[in-house]
């Protein structure tokens, strides 16, 4: 399948879903030429699971349940691949890397409040078990604890996490400020992609690479490719948000528009010949008061499947694959650095294959044009 492609919705039927393959952990192994790789991650996992329910904490079990349903720790990976960059694999790195993870753990069970969900990859939330006022506390105790790790490495570890917190922060609230507006610029969008997803996988790499004590010149490059590899990660994401397969994601689809985040496929749509009807939708879909209009969420995202602008996403989605790629081009001598430079492609292959509704599969691709 093209990635860099689009589909038209078909009527919708009742389909069969299976689980979606899982990113094997031996095979990214392989391809790093990191025998280990998961024994290093599940080193980062007791860390985790370690420092959260440390003397006992009262948050520890909601804390530790929702870090144990953390998805496929993309980022703790970066942190271990950048280190093994420089041939180190420590108590240090160990730190670092779940540093980094709670940060995203911590800021999911942040979101899962704002947007009062009630589950998260197919798992109720904190929020929906023990109640929005533990979840507030949980979230905050995940953010000390990533905290307090950082710490541990270095002075500069814990300053470059304490300014990605605050770059998070800020992309979240970029988001807030214009939901529901449809007049959102493509610029605004990125920014706020910027903060929320992208600096998180920079400070990744930036922490594995000074981990691994790479020159200056390197680190800086690995961290140009946890920013590129970030953005598209963030719109591969908002595309399966318009194309997914809910009992695949693990989560409904249509969540973006009906909460009023218009992202890249969106503003694209609204752009093109069909703008005009996709904002009266949009309009029509939800509100800042909480409302919502199933049907009107329905017909907005077809009609945004029908725009062409999929395929423009997925296009803009390649394009951050390739600064990634070029980021580590001078590395590719290396068996790291070789796939490293492959795996933002390898990525976005197996999860549109893994969460894509497969009817996208039965009928004919086309974009913009």
């Amino acid at each position: 399948m093209d990635l860099a492609s689009a589909t038209r919705m078909p009527p919708a039927r009742p389909t069969r879903t299976t689980s979606p393959p899982e990113l094997s952990l031996d095979g990214l192994a392989r391809d790093f030429g990191i025998p280990d790789l998961p024994d290093r991650l599940a080193a980062v996992d007791d860390r985790i699971e370690g420092v959260l329910v440390r003397g006992g904490a009262l948050l520890g079990e909601a804390s530790v349940r929702v870090a144990r349903n953390g998805g496929k720790r993309l980022r703790p990976l970066f942190t271990i691949v950048a280190a093994a960059m420089g041939d180190r694999f420590d108590e240090r790195v160990v730190s670092a890397a779940a540093a980094v993870e709670l940060v995203q753990v911590g800021s999911l069970v942040h979101d899962d409040i704002v947007d009062e969900a009630a589950t998260r990859r197919g798992r109720p939330t904190i929020n929906a078990v023990e109640g929005m006022n533990h979840a507030v506390m949980a979230g905050d105790y995940i953010l000390a604890r990533a905290a307090e790790l950082a710490a541990s490495v270095s002075q500069q570890a814990a300053h470059l996490l304490a300014v990605t917190l605050g770059e998070l922060c800020e992309g979240q609230v970029l988001e807030m400020r214009d939901a529901y507006d449809a007049g959102r610029t493509v610029e605004a969008h990125l920014a706020s992609i910027h903060g929320k997803t992208a600096a998180l996988f920079e400070c990744a790499c930036r922490l594995g690479a000074d981990a691994g004590a790479l020159s200056e010149a390197n680190v800086e490059h690995l961290a140009r490719y946890g920013h590129a590899f970030g953005m598209g990660f963030q719109v591969l994401d908002d595309v399966l948000d318009l194309i997914g397969d809910a009992d695949r994601l693990g989560k409904p689809v249509g969540t973006d528009i009906a909460s009023g985040v218009y992202t890249l496929p969106v503003l694209t749509a609204l752009a093109g010949p069909d703008g005009g009807r996709l904002r009266n939708l949009l309009a029509a879909a939800g509100g800042r008061d909480g409302s919502e209009n199933g049907d009107a969420v329905a017909r907005a995202m077809t009609l945004v499947q029908q725009s062409g602008s999929m395929a423009a996403a997925l296009q803009a989605m390649d394009r951050y694959a390739d600064d990634a790629r070029r980021a580590v081009g001078h590395l590719n001598q290396t068996r790291i650095g070789e796939a490293l430079g492959a795996f933002p492609r390898t990525y976005a292959t197996w999860a549109l294959d893994a969460f894509m509704d497969r009817r996208f599969l039965e009928v004919p691709l086309r974009g913009i044009g």
